[in-house]
């Protein structure tokens, strides 16, 4: 059955739209894409709305949709997929998403300067980004900041994710893992204990390209090389196969 849907399901901090850049190369490959608004007020009703929305659009396609996720969405990708099953989710792209052990979380001054927005914005962006990625652009970002729940931050600054638990075992559907080696948010190695628990194949981008976490969608040159191999994978007929590192 051809897939017509992807839905793609954004982070921590952030709304659906963080995808704007990706929509039109989604939608040169698919019918449908979705980038809805999910609600973090904890990562239950995180995971809650997602499968909500990912079951729905199935139900409304008669068939399964393709997901993608970015960061924290990348857990709830993965969540939905292993929960859902394969004829409601087909396949799984999962960005720069945790897993396992944090190696540092912040102090409870960090916390509480975070959780009141008193860092600066300009601090905190170059964790975020690149100068791959315009000033402009990480502005706009910044400026459409959502201060999540006191309940979510809570369970994002606990020293081990959880979703740990939840893999192995790995996935049923065929699923693609992209991390960098630059990423100052989310520790690449962090991302490739998820691909090994999930068995998936995986992307990943060498230190020396200088791909930050939020590169990976709105720096131009960044998702004009990645995307085309993102929407090859999902389109491609069979299971795994191995790819070779970027």
């Amino acid at each position: 059955m051809a897939l017509k849907s992807v839905i793609c399901l954004h982070g921590y901090g952030v709304r659906g739209f963080f995808w704007e850049p990706v929509r039109p190369l989604l939608q040169e490959a698919f019918p449908e894409v979705l980038t809805p608004n999910l609600k973090l007020q904890n990562t239950r009703t995180l995971l809650d709305h997602a499968e909500e929305i990912v079951h729905g659009k199935s139900k409304l396609d008669r068939g399964p949709v393709v997901l993608i996720g970015h960061s924290l969405g990348g857990v709830a990708a993965a969540m939905c997929a292993r929960h859902l099953g394969s004829r409601v989710v087909s396949k799984v792209v999962i960005l720069a998403a945790p897993y396992g052990e944090q190696e540092r979380v912040p102090g409870t001054v960090t916390r509480f300067l975070l959780r009141h927005q008193l860092i600066p914005n300009v601090l905190i962006r170059s964790r975020f980004f690149t100068a791959k990625t315009a000033p402009e652009d990480q502005r706009r970002i910044f400026d459409h900041a959502v201060r999540e729940s006191k309940e979510l931050q809570d369970e994002i600054f606990e020293r081990r994710w959880f979703h740990t638990d939840y893999f192995p075992p790995p996935l049923e559907q065929p699923s693609l893992v992209v991390a960098s080696a630059y990423d100052k948010t989310v520790p690449m190695q962090q991302t490739l204990q998820f691909a090994d628990a999930l068995d998936a194949e995986r992307i990943v981008l060498d230190y020396s390209r200088k791909v930050a976490h939020n590169d990976m969608i709105w720096a131009p040159e960044v998702r004009r090389s990645l995307f085309p191999d993102i929407v090859g994978f999902l389109k491609r007929s069979g299971g795994r196969q191995q790819r070779p590192q970027t």
